[in-house]
């Protein structure tokens, strides 16, 4: 399980400091101090915040506060992680300067510096909405005037509406298009995930997870659209805000190839699996599933087809990583190896609720 408590202060301070000075044009004397891990470090990328100063070309001092992210080398959530990929979107779409993201110091894919890949970036101030608990229970989302509520989940829809407006071949992301899981889109996707499913579970998967699979293979739609760069984990809780405007998409570990209609559909799932269905009202602001739909509609010019589709299989591919998160957390005694929460979590329930299927 990735954390920074770790990791030897002084050594690692010293190796991201002659990395930066490495990687800032001018830079010499640079000094890493301050470091430390948020409380969310868990079983993807791990990440290292810290502050860092020297002196710039012409001897005035600089003084930033900065993130690394480093790719995992031990336990992992995914199916073949590929973070270098992740680092090379992130560069890309950075450069793009379409889409707000933290400023991008560099990658590095030598693992001998941290023993493991890794990205540094900028260090964005702002808030962002908490999964755990969820932001819905209360807190500074809450508590927010409506209007503010609103301004924020408009924000968040351009945002994700920004990346589905890039041209990923002028970016050179030509390499997402990889065509070992099936051809770009759900079909790739259901791939990966039935992979990912057969990896975590084997035959024993969990009659929900099996009942969803088979409604998605029997109600995939045709995808006609052109292929768009898609962010993956679109939801309020990667998003940093700054008076309730986004400021920063993070977290780009699932990013692919597909329609928008994936992103939208993750979206307002979680929207749901945060909230309703975790007995918490949406903040009155938030506009509702139907208001989103028809202006993520205006934003890309064209109709959003089969969001219920893409909803559930949100849904689904939740479901797989929770079991993967239930095998980790068992595996690092976190959970005693009897436990259920493979099986039955909150996104199996979700998705028994969304398909009217029996839990068990």
């Amino acid at each position: 399980m990735p954390e920074t408590t770790h990791r030897d202060q002084d050594e690692t301070a010293s190796a991201l400091a002659a990395w930066l000075e490495d990687h800032l044009p001018g830079a010499s004397g640079v000094t890493v101090g301050g470091i430390e891990a948020p409380p969310t470090n868990g079983f993807s990328s791990e990440t290292i915040m810290f502050e860092a100063s020297w002196h710039a070309a012409g001897g005035a001092e600089v003084a930033r506060r900065l993130v690394a992210r480093v790719a995992p080398t031990g336990h992992t959530v995914f199916l073949e992680p590929d973070f270098a990929a992740q680092c090379r979107v992130v560069d890309a779409v950075a450069r793009s300067g379409a889409v707000p993201l933290p400023r991008l110091v560099g990658t590095e894919e030598d693992p001998s510096l941290l023993g493991a890949p890794f990205l540094v970036m900028e260090r964005v101030d702002g808030r962002i909405p908490t999964d755990n608990p969820p932001f819905a229970a209360g807190g500074w989302v809450v508590d927010a005037a409506p209007e503010e509520q609103e301004r924020m989940w408009w924000s968040g829809i351009e945002a994700m509406a920004a990346v589905h407006r890039l041209h990923w071949g002028e970016l050179g992301l030509q390499f997402l298009d990889d065509s070992r899981w099936g051809r770009a889109g759900v079909d790739r996707e259901l791939g990966y995930y039935r992979a990912f499913l057969d990896w975590v579970c084997g035959d024993d998967v969990p009659p929900v997870v099996a009942a969803t699979l088979s409604w998605l293979e029997d109600n995939r739609p045709a995808e006609a659209g052109p292929l768009a760069l898609l962010w993956g984990d679109s939801r309020l809780g990667n998003l940093i805000f700054d008076d309730f405007r986004c400021v920063a998409v993070l977290d780009w570990e699932m990013t692919c190839l597909g329609q928008p209609e994936m992103d939208l559909g993750w979206w307002l799932y979680f929207d749901r699996q945060f909230t309703t269905a975790l007995g918490m009202a949406r903040p009155g602001g938030f506009p509702t599933r139907e208001e989103t739909i028809r202006r993520y509609e205006e934003l890309l010019g064209r109709p959003m087809v089969g969001v219920e589709f893409y909803e559930v299989f949100a849904g689904f591919r939740f479901a797989v990583i929770m079991a993967r998160l239930a095998e980790l957390l068992q595996e690092t005694d976190i959970l005693p190896m009897d436990s259920d929460m493979g099986r039955d979590n909150i996104a199996t329930q979700l998705l028994a609720e969304m398909l009217d299927l029996p839990r068990g």
